[in-house]
């Protein structure tokens, strides 16, 4: 008695190819490529951006010396500058990426990457 690997296998017929199977469809409502993100996490990402561009170029001003700070202000002013740029520049540089590379097409990414409330 000789035993086939396959004993089952899908009709081919027009409305179903055979390498497609319905029950794998992922719904609308849950497909990555259809949900966009809020217009608060698009505003806060670049914000973030933003802020930590600023803080980050104000640091590197403070340290070459372009920007002075009077003595009595200067204590952990630079640390801190960095610090703080970094911490917003972070978050809002990955997130940013990733809107930019979704909206120009770019494979791999979608909008699941962001992290939501």
């Amino acid at each position: 008695m000789q035993r086939h690997a396959r004993r089952y296998q899908r009709v081919d017929d027009a409305d179903h190819p055979a390498d497609h199977d319905p029950r794998f469809d992922v719904p609308e409502h849950m497909n990555p490529k259809l949900r966009k993100p809020s217009k608060k996490t698009v505003a806060l990402a670049f914000g973030l951006l933003m802020v930590g561009s600023i803080l980050l170029t104000c640091y590197a001003l403070y340290a070459t010396g372009h920007m002075p700070l009077p003595k009595n202000e200067e204590r952990g002013t630079s640390l801190a500058i960095l610090v703080l740029g970094c911490i917003t520049l972070a978050p809002g540089l990955y997130v940013s990426v990733i809107l930019v590379a979704v909206w120009r097409g770019v494979p791999g990414f979608s909008y699941d990457m962001i992290p939501q409330e």
